[in-house]
C-alpha cells in the first residue's frame, strides 16, 4: 500500500469528526438554535459541498487549475477521478441529509460503515478476492465489507451504551441482550455491503457508493425501526422545517 492509499486512509478517518461533534451536541444553543448542533453542521457540509462542486467545476474544464489541483491534492483521489467527479461531493451530500433528518447514532453508523467497510473490502477483495461477479467486485470483498460493518456497528452499540444513558442503540438492557437493536444494526450493515456491491459511478461519478452507502443505512435503520419494532416515526426522523427555529 503506497502513500496514495495512507493519505486516503487517514482522510478517511477524519470523517468522524463531525459524527462525534454531532453526538457530543458541541454547539448546543449557539445563537440561540434549538436544534444548533444539527443546523451548524448540516451548514457546514453544504458549505464544503458548494465549495467542493465548484473546484470541480474549474478542476474539469481548466487545464491550469486542474494541473495545480493534482499537484496538491491528487494524493487523494483514485486514479479514476481524475476525469469524473471527485466521491467527496457525493460523500459531502450523503452526510448532509443524514444530519438532516436523522439522530447523531445514525449518522455514526452511516459513516462508519462507509468509511471502515468499503477500504476493508477493498483491500481483501484486491488481494484474496479470486471469484469476481459481472462488475468486477468480489464475493470476498463484499464479505469483508458485511463482517468489518458488523463488528463496527457493535462497536459502536458499545460506545453509545456508556456514553448516552437509555440510548435506542444500547447493546444491552438491565433485561439482557438487546436483540431488537442487535438485529437492526446488523441488517443495516449487510443493507450496506448490498449496496457497496451494486454501486457504480454513474452520472459522472455521482451516484457513488459515498453516496448510497450512508443513505442506504440510515433509512434501513429508520425503516426497521418504524416498521418492526413500533418506533414512532417522529422519534427517528427530524422535520426539517425546524432546522434553524430559535429556542
Amino acid at each position: 500500500m503506497g502513500v496514495f492509499n495512507y493519505k486516503r486512509k487517514l482522510f478517511h478517518l477524519l470523517g468522524f469528526i463531525l459524527p462525534y461533534l454531532y453526538y457530543i451536541d458541541i454547539f448546543k444553543d449557539a445563537f440561540g438554535l434549538a436544534n444548533a448542533s444539527r443546523a451548524i453542521i448540516f451548514s457546514i457540509l453544504m458549505l464544503q459541498g458548494f465549495i467542493l462542486v465548484m473546484t470541480e467545476y474549474l478542476r474539469l474544464k481548466n487545464p491550469n487549475f486542474k494541473k495545480w489541483f493534482s499537484e496538491n491534492f491528487g494524493a487523494l483521489m483514485k486514479k479514476e477521478e481524475e476525469t469524473r467527479m471527485n466521491a467527496t461531493i457525493p460523500y459531502m451530500l450523503s452526510n448532509a441529509i443524514v444530519v438532516l433528518f436523522f439522530p447523531p447514532e445514525f449518522y455514526f453508523f452511516a459513516v462508519g460503515f462507509l468509511l471502515i467497510g468499503d477500504p476493508v473490502a477493498a483491500f481483501f477483495g484486491a488481494n484474496y478476492g479470486k471469484y469476481r461477479f459481472y462488475n468486477g467486485k468480489s464475493l470476498v470483498g463484499v464479505i469483508a465489507f458485511i463482517i468489518a460493518s458488523c463488528l463496527v456497528g457493535i462497536i459502536f452499540m458499545i460506545i453509545f451504551q456508556n456514553t448516552k444513558e437509555g440510548s435506542l442503540f444500547a447493546l444491552s438492557t438491565p433485561n439482557g441482550l438487546n436483540l431488537k437493536a442487535l438485529t437492526v444494526v446488523l441488517t443495516a450493515a449487510i443493507i450496506s455491503g448490498l449496496t457497496e456491491f451494486f454501486s457504480g459511478h454513474a452520472w459522472n461519478g455521482f451516484l457513488d457508493d459515498n453516496l448510497t452507502i450512508p443513505l442506504a443505512a440510515a433509512f434501513t435503520l429508520a425503516l426497521a425501526f418504524v416498521l418492526f419494532f413500533g418506533i414512532n416515526i417522529h422519534e427517528i426522523f427530524f422535520p426539517v422545517v425546524q432546522l434553524y427555529s430559535k429556542s
